[in-house]
């Protein structure tokens, strides 16, 4: 399993990732291709292709600073899922990352989503993968999201500091990232 730069060596699969990556994700949640672009020119992203033998498997989209790093996207096309490409593809990223703290979100847990069951493959998917709680649950783009890294850790401050770095204050102002007080053992309530 490779990842190859889409805006460089991967150019030949750039059509393919962001045809993925405007059906994979809701409309709420994506940020705008030249946004993306103009923050992989400054280092502050990288957008790749997930290949094997040289075709497309997916995509990983990863906002990055000097001691953080966040995948802002992961999605594997429809026709290879469930085929063990996405466990591969973690696996390799938590390797890629290994010397830095690597965060994930993943839609919280809600038995009354519409997405429910979505939402617990995918959280049981990442715990398979390696990846940890963190017991952080946040609201960006006015969605609720928890939060995963390899080792569990994590902190608010540390989460806000990556989207400051790399969107500025005024990317960060626009995601108003909130902590959700959450009831303990029921990660889908909200406190009020």
């Amino acid at each position: 399993m490779e990842f190859k730069d889409i805006l460089a060596e991967g150019k030949a699969f750039r059509q393919q990732a962001f045809a993925l990556y405007e059906a994979a994700f809701p409309e709420k949640e994506k940020k705008p291709r030249e946004l993306m672009e103009r923050l992989a020119g400054e280092g502050k992203m990288e957008l790749l292709a997930v290949t094997e033998e040289d075709c497309f498997v997916g995509l990983a989209f990863n906002m990055l600073d000097e001691e953080l790093a966040l995948l802002d996207y992961f999605a594997i096309s429809p026709d290879l899922r469930s085929g063990g490409f996405g466990g591969r593809a973690i696996r390799c990223l938590l390797e890629k990352f290994a010397g830095k703290k690597y965060i994930f979100e993943i839609e919280k847990q809600d038995p009354r989503a519409e997405n429910a069951e979505e939402r617990k493959r995918r959280k049981r998917f990442y715990l398979r993968n390696g990846l940890k709680e963190t017991g952080l649950f946040v609201n960006v783009y006015a969605t609720d999201f928890e939060l995963l890294t390899p080792d569990g850790s994590l902190t608010f401050e540390e989460y806000v500091t990556v989207l400051r770095d790399i969107l500025g204050e005024e990317g960060v102002k626009a995601l108003n990232p909130r902590v959700i007080p959450v009831e303990k053992g029921y990660p889908w309530r909200r406190l009020p």
